[in-house]
């Protein structure tokens, strides 16, 4: 089905609120910040005449507010691998920054904005091969491990070549039959080790780091390193910063990274992670690198999370937080994403995705491949922005997908993307040369594209009143669901996820099941959820008060009324500590699979077992649930589904801040039925959308007592009142009743005051 989407006119009803409303002007013609800003795949020969055309044409007849301008080189096409052109003229050259300097000139001049997109092609952080070529000692490194056996009770005398290998990590022998790990540094005279290995087998192993020099991305810097970004940024920021500075804050609004990580390259390592976990642990490393690759008994998940955790802090703290720092003084806004953002497992990927988001102004989500794509993965992002009180999340939307795609599919990703905290867009995207074998990675999302037409100008007004509704402001949510990534990081060892035979970031145990409970809470539930960080609740970040987990943001305050947990075998013991005192106080804790067995911390194992039996009176076995005095109910439930998670809500009575009718949801077979709720400027403000094969009617029941109810349209720009009931619910709280309507793809605002 093509051609589905139809001109229309908006039309901005003053009704409620009277006019000189802001929100309510702004709601018929939204200004270019909040429109979608494409990646402008910049594939050809630059001329002034067509820069100038195309950053026209993009705002008059797609309805852009700006460009993500991204210089591309001649590579395979993504889909049957004939060569597509690249840019002319080179990259950082004089030519190009000419050619850059007309964009800003032709934006200014039209209102519209740039987005500086940080290198040439993807993943950032290659100043188009220069850093390789100029300073390989600053590329990614990754960890080496050489080993060999011998037998106890001898002299052992080996020579190393240590002057050969880049950074010396650790020499390590451990016992195969008992497992005890010895550190044998003290043993090494230069680089000969003299040793007399005590009785039975050992394992002798040398860990230290090479660089990655080769294919797929040893042409990349060292994420890790400080230093290394910095000289990379030498190459790149500084170059624009030089040149472009007047436009900083005005016409370049933003900054963008992409696929930042260690995708491909799992055992991606930097020396300063031994560092990094000496001073978190008190302990010697080298006793604990061979955690790495084997189970050393007593230890190994304790050592896995600090390595994993000092690999991701380092992450977080090197290119993220340089260029998002760098982008603020001059007035910009960083954002991108780390590779497989929305993947179930991001310790191989970017080694903890609501750390990496820690830094920059705005988290991104990257939707990829096709639709439906890593969809129960979204909210890791959306959740890191709530975490970080992030007013705006984006997301790069449609990369990779058929070139003759359904439009309606447009509408599907970006609606489900919003539903889950998504109020920015890039979509991927608009090609400077269009001819279709010159499109490296489709669609082509563009009034050019022969499918779609003039519709792509209906679907920016769409998205970006949807934008201006949902940016900033305080997202209300009543569930908090555990982010289980210290039981990830103690199960992932290096080469887990490459052996597992699956796509990169997927592997996992099978006992984890957050990515199983973020779909049953969205798309079957409908019960809005934030993952909470294990060291927020340590940390007090999320606290209880009564019977109530608080997000103590500025803004963003979110009060949870429940916790769900995720089954895994490790938890922080003091994470648990914080789960049990929630419990204590009243609250209400429904956790998933198994019960944690283990600790995060070393030596701490026990403790989390005695938390455990003093909530349960030992290891439940089947469905199980306790009460205490305060009002606290604390369920295990070792098969989470619907109908069962369903059940001990309701037992709990926990009412949703948005209930659903399900008798007058017609059943579908595609899309979701969603909603997100926020609150800004006096106002609640609703978003449900329907990206379903079937029309639904159905009654939506809204916690609180809803004035001036009103639809506000953000596929027309109507405003229209909506009648609204009210209702008490057997606790005595008030909730507001109204009927809603959604065709087939199609969303609506509810909003109103309380």
């Amino acid at each position: 089905m093509k051609n589905i989407l139809l001109a229309v006119t908006a039309v901005a009803a003053v009704t409620g609120c009277g006019q000189g409303d802001a929100l309510r002007e702004a709601f018929a013609d939204p200004p270019a910040a909040y429109r979608p800003m494409p990646f402008w795949h910049l594939n050809g020969e630059l001329t002034r005449e067509e820069i100038r055309r195309q950053i026209t044409e993009a705002k008059e007849k797609s309805g852009y507010g700006g460009m993500t301008v991204l210089p591309v080189s001649p590579l395979p096409h993504w889909f049957d691998g004939h060569l597509c052109p690249g840019m002319t003229p080179e990259y950082l050259s004089e030519d190009y920054f000419d050619m850059y300097a007309y964009m800003l000139e032709v934006s200014e001049g039209q209102g519209t904005q740039i987005v500086l997109y940080d290198d040439i092609d993807f993943p950032s952080g290659s100043a188009g091969g220069r850093l390789l070529a100029e300073y390989p000692d600053y590329c990614r490194k990754y960890l080496v491990k050489d080993e060999f056996t011998v037998a106890g009770g001898r002299e052992i005398v080996r020579e190393f070549d240590r002057g050969d290998k880049l950074h010396w990590l650790a020499l390590s022998a451990m016992n195969t039959a008992t497992l005890e790990v010895i550190d044998l540094q003290d043993f090494l005279a230069v680089d000969r080790l003299l040793w007399k290995a005590p009785a039975g087998e050992w394992k002798i192993m040398a860990f230290y780091l090479e660089h990655d020099v080769g294919p797929p991305h040893g042409h990349l810097v060292d994420y890790m390193d400080p230093v290394a970004v910095d000289k990379l940024m030498e190459m790149t920021y500084a170059e624009y910063d030089r040149r472009f500075g007047k436009y900083f804050g005005n016409v370049i609004t933003k900054t963008f990274f992409d696929d930042v990580g260690f995708i491909y390259m799992e055992q991606t390592w930097n020396r300063a992670i031994s560092d990094l976990f000496e001073r978190n642990t008190g302990r010697n490393p080298a006793l604990y690198y061979p955690a790495l690759f084997y189970d050393i008994g007593s230890g190994t998940e304790a050592a896995r999370v600090a390595f994993h955790n000092a690999r991701a802090e380092l992450l977080a703290e090197g290119y993220v937080k340089t260029v998002a720092e760098w982008s603020a003084r001059r007035g910009l806004k960083s954002m991108g994403h780390p590779p497989s953002n929305y993947g179930q497992n991001t310790v191989v990927a970017s080694g903890d995705v609501l750390k990496f988001y820690r830094h920059p102004q705005i988290p991104l989500l990257d939707v990829i491949f096709h639709y439906g794509h890593g969809r129960d993965g979204y909210k890791q992002i959306t959740s890191a922005a709530d975490i970080g009180d992030k007013g705006v999340v984006g997301a790069e939307l449609n990369g990779a997908f058929q070139e003759d795609m359904d439009s309606l599919e447009l509408y599907r990703v970006a609606m489900e993307a919003m539903a889950r905290g998504v109020n920015f867009i890039v979509p991927y995207g608009l090609w400077y040369d269009t001819h279709p074998d010159n499109i490296r990675i489709p669609p082509l999302i563009s009034w050019e594209n022969p499918y779609w037409g003039e519709a792509v100008k209906n679907y920016s007004d769409f998205t970006s009143r949807s934008c201006l509704m949902l940016q900033d402001g305080r997202r209300v949510v009543d569930v908090g669901l555990l982010w289980p990534i210290q039981a990830l990081q103690a199960e992932s060892w290096i080469y887990r996820d490459a052996t597992s035979g699956l796509f990169v970031g997927e592997w996992l145990p099978d006992n984890i099941n957050n990515y199983q409970l973020s779909g049953i809470l969205t798309d079957r539930l409908r019960r809005d959820f934030t993952y909470v960080h294990p060291e927020d609740l340590a940390g007090g970040k999320v606290r209880p008060e009564g019977d109530r987990l608080v997000l103590d943001n500025e803004v963003n305050r979110q009060e949870y009324r429940m916790l769900i947990m995720p089954g895994g075998n490790v938890l922080s013991a003091e994470s648990l500590r914080a789960v049990k005192a929630y419990y204590d106080g009243g609250g209400k804790v429904i956790a998933t699979v198994n019960l944690p067995v283990g600790s995060a911390e070393f030596g701490r194992d026990g403790e989390v077992r005695a938390i455990v039996s003093d909530i349960f009176g030992g290891y439940p076995t089947g469905r199980t649930s306790v009460e205490n005095d305060n009002g606290g109910i604390f369920c295990f439930l070792p098969d989470a589904d619907k109908q069962t998670l369903a059940a001990v809500l309701d037992e709990m009575g926990l009412t949703a801040d948005v209930s659903f009718d399900e008798t007058g949801i017609t059943p579908y077979e595609t899309g979701c039925l969603n909603y997100t709720h926020k609150q800004k400027d006096g106002r609640d403000i609703y978003y449900f959308c329907n990206t379903t094969d079937r029309v639904q009617n159905t009654q939506v029941t809204l916690r609180g007592r809803l004035r001036d109810a009103e639809i506000w349209d953000p596929h027309t720009g109507r405003i229209v009142p909506v009648d609204t009931e009210y209702i008490t619910d057997r606790t005595g709280e008030t909730f507001s009743r109204l009927n809603l309507t959604l065709d087939v793809v199609r969303s609506v605002f509810v909003v109103g005051r309380q």
